[in-house]
C-alpha cells in the first residue's frame, strides 16, 4: 500500500503503527483492502469530532484533523477519493449481508481480479435498484402506469399509401396517423423503456419517430434486430429476413446494459402460436425481462400470452386477465 505519510502521522498512534505494518505486507486485494479501510473507519468514528481530540493531533506539526468525514481521511490515506473507499467497501458488505447470493459474490471476486472497483460497483447498484423497482406493487392488469413495454403495431402493407397493396393482410393495420392517436402516454411510466417493433420499410422512411414523439417524447436509443429463418413472400423492394425493435426511453427507467448485444442470436426461435401471423418470439420477451426489471410489463398488440409477467392487451392475446383488448381506433 501507497500512504500519504501526511495523513499517516495525524492518525492514533496505535493505529498508525499497525497501518505501517500492514504496508510491509504483499498488495491487498480489493476485498483486503476493504476491511482495512473499514477498520480504520470504525477507529475514526468513535471519534466524534476529530478536530478536538487530543490523541488525534499531529505528533509532528500539532496541528488538528480538519473537519471532515472520516471516509475523506481514509480516502486521503490512500491516495484515492472518498467515493472509491465507499464503493470498495459497499461491494464487500453487501456480500456479507447476503453470503448466500452468488451474483453478489461473484462481484467482489470481480473486483478482486480485476484490481478495479467501479464495474463491480455499478452492477450492485443495478441489482439493488432493480430489487426496489421489483418491490413496488405491479400495475393493475390493463391499467398501468407500465415502467416498461413493448408494442406489435400492426403496419400497413408498405407503403401504406398504395391503393395497390390494401388489403392483403390477414388482419385490421393501422396507418401512422391512427398509431399515433393510440394513448400510449397514460399507461406508461414517466421513466420508461419501450420496445418497438418495425419493419425495415417503417425504419428506412424514419415514420417510427413520428410515433415516439406523439406517444409521450420518448427517445429512440438503439435497434435490437430479429434475424429470421424465412424471408416474407412480399416486399416493396427486397424481401425482408429481419425485424428490429426500436429500444426508446423517456426519464430515467432502470437499464441493465451489462453484456447486451443488439442482436437476438439466430434460431432456432419459440413461438407459443406458431402459425400468428406476426407473432414474435419468445426470446423477445425474455430479452426485455433482462433488460429492464419491472414488476409487470405491457404488451400491446399481442398476438399470444407468454408468461403472467406481462399484460398482453389486443385481438389475438387470449386474455387471461380482465385487461380490455387494445383496439385500433375507428
Amino acid at each position: 500500500m501507497k500512504l500519504d505519510v501526511d495523513m499517516l502521522q495525524k492518525l492514533p498512534f496505535a493505529l498508525r503503527v499497525e497501518i505501517e505494518e500492514n504496508a510491509q505486507r504483499k498488495p491487498l486485494t480489493q476485498s483486503e483492502l476493504a476491511f482495512e479501510q473499514r477498520r480504520i473507519l470504525t477507529a475514526l468514528r468513535k471519534h466524534k469530532t476529530p478536530g478536538k481530540r487530543t490523541d488525534l493531533k499531529a505528533r509532528t506539526s500539532g496541528k488538528d484533523f480538519p473537519q471532515v468525514r472520516a471516509t475523506d481521511v481514509v480516502g486521503k490515506l490512500f491516495n484515492e477519493s472518498r467515493k472509491q473507499v465507499e464503493k470498495r467497501i459497499a461491494v464487500v458488505e453487501a456480500a456479507e449481508a447476503e453470503p448466500d447470493n452468488v451474483e453478489i459474490r461473484r462481484l467482489v471476486e470481480a473486483m478482486d481480479k480485476s484490481g478495479r472497483v467501479n464495474a463491480p460497483y455499478r452492477r450492485l447498484t443495478i441489482m439493488k435498484q432493480a430489487e426496489a423497482i421489483m418491490a413496488e406493487p405491479p400495475p393493475l392488469p390493463g391499467n398501468g402506469p407500465y415502467r416498461v413495454g413493448m408494442i406489435d403495431i400492426p403496419w400497413a402493407y408498405e407503403p401504406d399509401d398504395d391503393s395497390a397493396t390494401r388489403g392483403v393482410l390477414p388482419y385490421p393495420t393501422l396507418s401512422i396517423k391512427q398509431a399515433c392517436a393510440l394513448d400510449i402516454d397514460s399507461i406508461m411510466h414517466a421513466d420508461a423503456g419501450l420496445f418497438m417493433w418495425v419493419t425495415n420499410f417503417i425504419l428506412a422512411r424514419g415514420l417510427h419517430l413520428e410515433l415516439l414523439q406523439a406517444w409521450g417524447d420518448f427517445d429512440p436509443k438503439t435497434l435490437i434486430t430479429w434475424p429470421k429463418d424465412r424471408h416474407t413472400f412480399k416486399a416493396h423492394w427486397l424481401r425482408g429476413q429481419t425485424e428490429h425493435m426500436v429500444m426508446a426511453v423517456r426519464g430515467k427507467p432502470l437499464v441493465d446494459l451489462t453484456a447486451k448485444v443488439t442482436t437476438l442470436l439466430r434460431g432456432p426461435f419459440h413461438l407459443v402460436r406458431k402459425n400468428a401471423h406476426s407473432a414474435k418470439p419468445r426470446e423477445a420477451y425474455e430479452f426485455v425481462e433482462r433488460l429492464c426489471p419491472a414488476p409487470r410489463y405491457a404488451d400491446l398488440f399481442s398476438r399470444y400470452r407468454h408468461n403472467e409477467k406481462w399484460d398482453c392487451h389486443g385481438d389475438e392475446s387470449e386474455q387471461l386477465d380482465e385487461a380490455q383488448p387494445l383496439k385500433a381506433p375507428i
